[in-house]
């Protein structure tokens, strides 16, 4: 049990982390819908990519949006994957 709260714990740092970072560096994001960036569509942005879902109307548009994103995947999918590892034990 503890294992699956640290994992819960751990996504949500994750999703407040790259959401900040969005936010930070919003110019090297563009959204479909509007013009301004709010945290909101930062968090929303952070929380599509660490569930897994990858869908939003925000995009990268520069190589440095591009690389946080990957980042953010690339944690999601190892945190996942150790995950589905140890719980197979």
């Amino acid at each position: 049990m503890k294992l699956v709260i640290r994992t819960v714990l751990f996504h949500i740092l994750c999703i407040l982390i790259f959401a900040s970072f969005y936010y930070y560096f919003n110019d090297h994001f563009k959204s479909q819908i509007k013009e301004e960036f709010t945290f909101l569509d930062s968090f929303f942005l952070s929380t599509t990519i660490q569930a897994g879902v990858g869908i939003s109307d925000i995009y990268p548009i520069s190589f440095y949006g591009k690389i946080i994103m990957i980042i953010q995947q690339f944690i999601m999918i190892m945190t996942n994957v150790f995950t589905l590892y140890i719980f197979n034990l």
